[in-house]
């Protein structure tokens, strides 16, 4: 059995922060808590390296939390030097934000301790392994693919892609130079891929995790319902999404590739398309099956595990999200620690090749509420978690992955079903 609520509980910002001009005079400036201090962004809002949105979304809200896990020690102390005030703005007056429930400042001190402790600083004998395992594997199939070998090129090459995912993905979210170029060639030499549109689009599904309309990484349709559409909006062939979904769903890379190329031309990026293009030599020397076949396995791979850990969980109203005049101070309620337990969920592998398999990704609550911590403390952290959850009255998730791809399919298949009542649509048997 697996169950799908939909709440209408109210829902950061991410990358590096710098010194922002006076407050704006603006009818509804956008304001975030940090800290008990309130910082208006309206008019640095555009300089912000995670864009302009995931502010706007945050506006009238407690970002403490959500700041935190994004930023780096660096992007902190520039917070510091901005204006701020303690007293509440004047758009807020009629829906200021609570004061930090226990369970809230409970996980302010425990992230505190575990900063601490040495959690989040970076073991160089594990990066080496993890940056080579991946330049191995595709050294290997660029080998096998020359040599006559498609089917065991594809195989290694398909692999090397899922895991120089995983591991770009790790860096994308670290704050130092370091990290940043060594996910910066990951992502797009070995998988075409854009650390802007990613670092963006990820942001956003971290600070808002299963929030509809909001949370790019369920917003799958019409090719996938999580949620009943309008009928306007329907599609005869939602019925079958269960059987279709693993298929279908193993093109991820090739949309991530093409949203990639988008963004970087949008931007001109042109060091970004550079590294794309250079991707792109790379396949061409191995030959058309391999290079499309090497891109669906490593699609595959990523799809049907990064999926897994949060679309059967708790799913958000985002329909007052926005930053827009109407839905100013909708944000108020937002509480990032307990948003995290209800929309994720960890996966207990079964043997060390799963472990590697899910690249981390089993390890998705501890990721979701300390992003910036080394994927490889993970396993070592999350008795912590689940001893933090049961003292403060949190709900620690955590299935095998086998119950959790049960869950996921009987997730679609629910969904594929015509729309039921509202009270029919609390639960999925």
């Amino acid at each position: 059995m697996s169950t799908v609520t939909v709440t209408a509980t109210k829902p950061s910002s991410s990358a590096a922060v710098a010194p922002a001009p006076s407050p704006s005079s603006t009818p509804n400036p956008v304001v975030l808590l940090i800290d008990g201090r309130w910082y208006d962004v309206s008019a640095w809002k555009h300089q912000h390296p995670g864009g302009a949105l995931i502010l706007e979304q945050m506006s009238g809200g407690d970002a403490t939390d959500a700041f935190y896990s994004l930023h780096s020690e660096e992007a902190i102390a520039r917070l510091k030097r901005m204006h701020s005030t303690t007293a509440l703005p004047a758009s807020l007056a009629q829906c200021p934000p609570p004061e930090p429930s226990k369970q809230t400042l409970a996980f302010r001190k425990f992230r505190q301790q575990l900063a601490e402790d040495g959690w989040f600083r970076r073991n160089l004998l594990w990066e080496a392994f993890y940056t080579l395992s991946v330049y191995v594997l595709l050294a290997l199939g660029t080998v096998l693919a020359w040599n006559g070998h498609p089917w065991w090129a594809i195989l290694s090459i398909g692999f090397g892609m899922q895991q120089s995912g995983w591991i770009a993905h790790d860096y994308i979210h670290a704050r130092n130079k370091y990290c940043y170029y060594n996910g910066l060639f990951l992502g797009s030499l070995t998988n075409g891929f854009s650390r802007g549109w990613w670092s963006n689009k990820h942001n956003t599904h971290h600070v808002f995790t299963n929030y509809i309309g909001v949370d790019a990484d369920i917003q799958n349709d019409p090719v996938f319902h999580l949620f009943f559409p309008e009928e306007d909006n329907d599609v005869f062939f939602r019925k079958m999404q269960h059987w279709y979904f693993v298929p279908v769903a193993s093109v991820l890379y090739f949309s991530w590739r093409m949203q990639s190329f988008q963004w970087e031309w949008e931007h001109r990026n042109w060091k970004g398309l550079a590294l794309i293009a250079v991707n792109y030599l790379w396949l061409s020397t191995l030959g058309w099956g391999v290079a499309l076949g090497s891109i669906y396995l490593g699609g595959f791979l990523v799809a049907t595990i990064v999926t897994a850990t949060h679309q059967s969980e708790e799913m958000i109203d985002g329909s007052a999200i926005g930053g827009s005049p109407a839905s100013q101070g909708s944000n108020t309620n937002y509480e990032f620690c307990s948003g995290q337990f209800a929309t994720t969920r960890d996966a207990r592998t079964s043997d060390f090749f799963m472990e590697w398999v899910w690249g981390g990704m089993q390890y998705q609550l501890e990721h979701h509420l300390f992003p910036t911590m080394p994927k490889y403390y993970y396993a070592a952290v999350t008795r912590r978690v689940e001893q933090f959850a049961k003292e403060h009255g949190l709900d620690y998730r955590c299935d095998t992955q086998w119950q959790i791809w049960r869950r996921n399919f009987n997730t679609l298949k629910y969904f594929a079903q015509p729309a039921p009542t509202t009270q029919q649509q609390k639960k999925v048997q």
